[in-house]
């Protein structure tokens, strides 16, 4: 315990805004390590975020600043004993980024983790996070967030020989109750930064065909536009649907929980080549609603397989059939949605365990556990 109370923390990483799935987490685990460390010793921030996604000469100028903001964050806690490191790993040339910081963390005498949101490196290997595992050092832990990319992770980095995985289903608590059901339109949700990468386009197309199939629905969208070519199409589509299409903007809290509650399914075409785990689906599991979702990254493993639309598939011809056959009976419906927040229960009990072990090699023993575990050991040496 007396050790514990040195315990020196440092997080670097991105924190809202903006706010996307990689921030989320952060603030997320951020808050929890907080808990766990009151009274215990100090957690530092060092906030990498320039306020924007992109890139540009502007942006990487603040991004160094931040980095050079951190390194002296780490500096500063060289007297410590007990030294930490977390931080969640940026994609593309930002990976240099936390390169340079767990090599200074490494230098430091910090014992670091690495938390990693892009299944991009993995389908497609790059130097940067060749360079970015031996400069970490073979006793850094990497996270991974499910046991597929995980091992799919060590297979192309072989330097990252410490891994783990911890899911992000902890993060959506499930619904005690099942949602009731509900008759009139089939009302369909998305709820993301909005754009064509996460499928803006085809939901718009999936609507249409719809529509044409003469099924009633009404397409939910909810979400800031990620460029103004997206808030185009929005408004676009807001037009050409006459009424079938909602808009609701960014939404947090209550109005998040309310966005769930009002719809059917979750649908969630996503082309993104970074996409990992999306904290969305998990969410709308929780609130017992259906996904239908193209199989990227860990999302295989983590829906129903109902629910699971091939990479090379045709998304709007493989949703429309499942669609109208729920929209004609909601008895299925609420069979696929009782089936959806099983999967989420047991995922969100399950990934207790991943969250306890992420906090204890960032913070060390959580201290009911260490002072569980001495009465015991005394016991069976007397």
């Amino acid at each position: 315990m007396e050790r514990n109370a040195r315990t020196h923390v440092v997080v670097s990483g991105r924190l809202p805004p903006p706010v996307d799935g990689m921030s989320r987490v952060t603030a997320l685990v951020l808050e929890r390590l907080q808990d766990r460390m009151r009274g215990r010793g100090r957690v530092e921030v060092a906030d990498l975020s320039p306020g924007w996604n992109g890139g540009g000469a502007a942006y990487h100028l603040r991004k160094m600043t931040r980095v050079f903001g951190a390194i002296g964050r780490l500096a500063a806690g060289l007297r410590k004993p007990d030294r930490r490191f977390y931080m969640p790993v940026d994609s593309g040339w930002g990976a240099l980024y936390t390169a340079a910081l767990a090599g200074t963390a490494r230098l430091f005498g910090y014992e670091r983790v690495l938390h990693h949101h892009s299944f991009a490196t993995i389908a497609k290997p790059t130097w940067r996070m060749r360079l970015l595992t031996r400069i970490a050092g073979s006793d850094c832990t990497h996270v991974l967030l499910c046991p597929a990319m995980q091992m799919r992770f060590q297979s192309v980095y072989p330097a990252a020989r410490s891994c783990m995985t911890m899911s992000n289903a902890i993060f959506s608590v499930p619904d005690a109750a099942p949602r009731p059901r509900r008759d009139g339109p089939l009302r369909i949700g998305h709820l993301s930064n909005l754009c064509s990468e996460k499928g803006l386009d085809t939901l718009f197309a999936l609507l249409r065909a719809l529509q044409i199939e003469g099924v009633d629905t009404r397409l939910v969208l909810a979400g800031p536009g990620l460029k103004p070519k997206d808030n185009a199409m929005i408004a676009a589509g807001l037009m050409a649907f006459d009424g079938a299409v909602e808009y609701h903007g960014p939404v947090h809290g209550e109005a998040k929980d309310a966005f769930y509650r009002d719809i059917d399914v979750f649908v969630f075409p996503t082309r993104y080549r970074n996409e990992a785990q999306p904290l969305v689906l998990f969410e709308a599991m929780a609130a017992g609603v259906p996904v239908l979702a193209y199989e990227r990254g860990c999302i295989g493993s983590d829906i129903p397989a109902d629910g699971l639309v091939p990479q090379n598939a045709d998304f709007v011809k493989a949703a429309l059939p499942i669609l109208a056959a729920w929209a004609d009976d909601r008895e299925a419906l609420a069979a696929a949605s009782a089936q959806t927040l099983t999967r989420a229960r047991v995922a969100y009990e399950t990934s207790r365990t991943g969250l306890d072990l992420l906090l204890d090699r960032i913070a060390g023993p959580h201290p009911a556990a260490a002072a569980a575990a001495v009465p015991a050991k005394r016991r069976v040496a007397g």
